[in-house]
């Protein structure tokens, strides 16, 4: 794993996890809308970029990595966890790491998270659907990603809200081997719901746009496992779509949950 740091390390510290297929460049405009406030770690993955040594583990693996950090750098505690999409998957992992470690957590804000949990067989089904994804991205210029069918559809039919983000998807395709798209695909479908207390739930907040499929098929159990977190909807952005037309608005909520007050 690499995690690249910005802003001034005396700061609070945002700690920013990207989806499947991304990396820290993918978060690049939020990044910059937020560094000047804030000592932010993005992650990019095992797996996802050129040099990596290894392939994706696992949530628990590589979550690892960023504790490893956190303890070699000296910092004892976090202001926000931050995660798009898989990156909410992860980053429930993370809180549960930073938990058992005594490493405080101020607030945390999952946009588009899948938390699913379904039988081997669909992760294995996920996995090849990551591979056929990857491999027609491959090669393709961002102006030519832009028209992939499965672009159009996850964006809600406008497809430009990922402009800034297919850059560098397109260039860490070339990267992501057939192992760590599997394990990728087994980390979305596996989602263990860890166990939060009443008072740290008040602090999550979920955010999704209500037609994305991953808002569909979670709700339910989300919503059991933790009643007491906080629900945000939109409608007609796509899969973490909004921030592309609403950077500054959606910064400041970033913002505000690591300063401590209320988002919304």
């Amino acid at each position: 794993m690499r995690i690249h740091a910005y802003g001034n390390e005396h700061a609070p510290v945002m700690i920013m996890l990207p989806g499947s297929f991304c990396n820290a460049d993918t978060m690049a405009d939020i990044i910059t809308e937020l560094k000047d406030e804030f000592h932010i770690l993005a992650a990019d993955y095992n797996g996802q970029y050129e040099g990596s040594e290894m392939s994706f583990t696992s949530r628990k693996g590589e979550m690892s990595g960023i504790i490893r950090y956190l303890q070699k750098h000296g910092i004892s505690s976090v202001a926000l966890v931050y995660g798009q999409s898989m990156g909410g998957e992860m980053g429930m992992e993370l809180l549960s790491q930073l938990h058992q470690k005594g490493i405080p957590v101020g607030a945390a804000f999952f946009d588009g998270g899948p938390f699913l949990r379904f039988p081997k067989v669909v992760s294995r089904l996920l996995g090849n659907k990551f591979k056929s994804i990857v491999g027609n991205l491959r090669g393709r210029t961002p102006e030519e990603a832009l028209q992939d069918p499965t672009i159009v559809k996850f964006s809600g039919g406008k497809p430009e809200r990922y402009s800034n983000m297919l850059g560098p998807i397109c260039r860490n395709a070339a990267y992501m081997s057939d192992e760590t798209l599997e394990r990728e695909a087994d980390a979305c479908v596996t989602f263990d719901f860890p166990a939060l207390d009443a008072e740290f739930q008040k602090k999550l907040y979920f955010f999704y746009s209500k037609e994305e499929s991953a808002w569909r098929f979670c709700r339910r159990r989300l919503k059991k496992a933790y009643p007491h977190a906080q629900y945000h909807l939109v409608s007609g952005y796509g899969h973490v779509g909004y921030p592309s037309e609403h950077l500054k608005e959606y910064c400041g909520w970033l913002s505000a949950l690591a300063k401590g007050q209320r988002p919304f």
